[in-house]
């Protein structure tokens, strides 16, 4: 299953508001300059020029340069990341898998993938999330609610069949993301070199499937 960029969930949320024409403009071209220059080196004429607006236009609708930002941050935690989170939940309940090995690579790499796809719009909400940690509180909350009762049907069998350790699924889904995110962030942030996807989840792949091993 191809799954829908950042880029255009944000474009598709912001259309379902009650924003005007040019307010989803300024929005849109923010997204996208601040993604190629970063917040700070970002300014609202250059957003104004993009957008096709005057730089009026912007603090007339947005305030500040932060009201920018604020804006674009809120549909990311509220609607954007759930639903990335949910269209992977739908790939990976209508892909069978062999056994939990074939399973986690999978995902591993499936998750890798998309985010150097849209490692740009990532390494926005990475900078922001470190500068102010309660928008990661704000998303790991709105995220558990949404994964539970998904990942819970997806590592049953596994536990079953002595594959998986017997842990609340969240315990393993927090296990994992924080294995891939620990490769993920210095890469994002630090690096323009792609990552090695196939090179990086063996090396995952390996600590995990050590991690959750059942102890006998």
């Amino acid at each position: 299953m191809k799954h829908t960029d950042v880029e255009t969930l944000f474009a598709n949320n912001i259309k379902t508001t009650s924003l005007s024409a040019k307010q989803r403009k300024v929005l849109q071209a923010s997204l996208t300059l601040f993604a190629q220059k970063g917040y700070e080196n970002t300014s609202t004429l250059d957003i104004a020029h993009l957008a096709g607006v005057s730089e009026g236009t912007v603090f007339k609708h947005f305030k500040t340069k932060d009201g920018l930002r604020q804006a674009i941050l809120k549909p990311f935690i509220h609607d954007i990341f759930p639903k990335v989170a949910g269209e992977f939940l739908v790939t990976l309940h209508q892909n069978p898998f062999e056994n939990f090995e074939s399973f986690l690579r999978y995902a591993v790499k499936d998750r890798m993938v998309y985010a150097m796809d849209n490692r740009q719009e990532m390494k926005i909400f990475i900078q922001e999330m470190v500068k102010d940690p309660s928008i990661m509180t704000s998303l790991t909350k709105r995220l558990s609610k949404l994964l539970q009762s998904g990942v819970d049907s997806l590592f049953r069998e596994y536990k079953e069949r002595g594959e998986l350790v017997d842990w609340d699924s969240m315990r393993i889904v927090r296990m994992a993301s924080g294995v891939i995110v620990g490769y993920l962030i210095p890469n994002i942030i630090m690096s323009d070199t792609p990552l090695d996807i196939d090179k990086t989840t063996d090396e995952v792949c390996e600590f995990l499937l050590d991690g959750l091993k059942p102890r006998n």
